[in-house]
């Protein structure tokens, strides 16, 4: 009498997960691979065994397996640097059917961090000073000597630890805000010096801010594409603590909002009267242009055109022009003009830079007067343009040289 048994080849169920595995690994990395085709071959061996002569308690050894198909198992091509490690195959295991070794799949992935990256910077909004804007050259007479930096360093200076605490600060604090297009970048300097007290980013959101400053929103201009979603925004920012905010962007400039005095000032009062009592209002930022219908003149026309029920409590003021020490000097000398232009106690500086020259000592100088002088106690608050590579920023992860004196004088 003979009994008869059907041994399916292990083998194929083995393989047949091994290329599932695989293609669920596929579907988890998306963007590339390389699959590798596998050919799945399934052995039915019958065997017969005549009753009594099954071998003795001693079994016999076992024939040598005949070589199976080989396949490679599935490897995802590196992703952002992600490495994939594949196990070797274990030894296949003995026994006295005759089955076809067993090639098992590669142990699972093992995923490790992407390499750091250098943070990409975003176009800065506002765009480069305007060509209109006249050429300020620096006096013929011989220039004053710089005051050295307090901090001086012949390399940039780099940001400490991320682990480190921020210091506590807030926008009714010191005069110094940071105009920034990556938040991260501020949350990264406010973690080495406590000089900020707010910032910007001439939009009404913040972008995911997270540091220990106030964000001031701005409306950039009256255009449906800048003022959909200010009323929402605006009230968003003065919940979370913002104390003024911030109309139109250098109307004065054909690049930048582009609008006649008349015309800004009735906008202004439109966008800008639900907010009084809420926060204070600065009025549309100017260039420093000399041109007539520009700078400190189109303020002037601002102004009148506003009239005495116009929602404002300060003036915002731009600048651009020669570094150094006489530079810095023409900067202050621009602020009080627009001071005296304005009519107002209070002037915001929400861009200044010096283009040319000794930045350095551009920047020790007029910091000192913004900060220790009596002469100047009407500029409530400023900022350099602005945080970012090229300028406050050497690298991303480390300040330009006249940045660290920004940061710590």
């Amino acid at each position: 009498m003979f009994s008869k048994f059907i041994v399916p080849a292990l083998c194929a169920s083995n393989l047949l997960g091994a290329v599932a595995a695989a293609n669920h690994h596929r579907h988890m990395h998306k963007r590339d691979y390389i699959a590798t085709e596998v050919e799945v071959v399934t052995d039915i061996v019958t065997v017969y065994v005549t009753e009594g002569d099954l071998p003795t308690p001693a079994p016999a050894p076992a024939p040598a397996p005949s070589a199976a198909p080989s396949a490679e198992p599935f490897v995802a091509a590196a992703d952002q640097g992600e490495q994939h490690a594949a196990a070797a195959a274990p030894s296949p295991a003995t026994t006295t059917t005759p089955v076809a070794p067993v090639v098992a799949p590669s142990s699972p992935p093992v995923e490790q961090a992407p390499a750091p990256q250098p943070t990409t910077m975003i176009t800065a909004t506002k765009a480069a000073p305007s060509p209109e804007q006249p050429e300020v050259s620096i006096p013929t007479h011989a220039a004053v000597a710089a005051p050295a930096p307090v901090v001086s360093q012949a390399s940039s200076a780099a940001y400490p630890a991320a682990s480190q605490a921020a210091p506590a600060s807030s926008a009714k604090g010191g005069k110094r805000g940071l105009a920034y297009n990556d938040p991260k970048l501020v949350s990264n300097i406010c973690s080495s010096s406590s000089k900020f007290s707010w910032a910007y980013n001439w939009g009404s959101q913040s972008d995911g801010l997270n540091a220990p400053v106030t964000y001031i929103p701005t409306l950039w201009g009256p255009q449906p594409e800048h003022s959909n979603g200010w009323s929402e925004n605006a009230q968003k920012a003065i919940s979370a603590g913002a104390d003024y905010l911030m109309s139109f962007n250098e109307c004065d400039n054909a690049g930048q909002c582009n609008m006649d005095p008349a015309s800004a000032a009735a906008a202004h009062k439109s966008f800008m009267q639900p907010f009084v009592g809420k926060a204070k209002i600065l009025a549309p930022s100017i260039t420093s242009s000399e041109s007539v219908g520009q700078g400190v003149s189109w303020l002037k026309s601002f102004m009148q055109a506003c009239g005495d029920d116009c929602p404002m409590d300060a003036c915002n003021a731009h600048w651009y022009g020669p570094g150094g020490v006489d530079g810095a000097e023409l900067f202050l000398k621009h602020l009080k003009a627009v001071n005296t232009a304005c009519g107002k106690d209070k002037v915001w500086v929400t861009e200044f830079a010096a283009t040319s020259g000794d930045v350095d000592a551009f920047m020790s100088h007029a910091l000192t007067e913004l900060d220790t002088k009596s002469d100047y106690d009407f500029v409530e608050k400023y900022s350099y343009f602005y945080l970012a590579q090229g300028s406050l920023m050497q690298s991303s992860s480390a300040l330009s040289t006249f940045g660290n004196i920004y940061a710590t004088l």
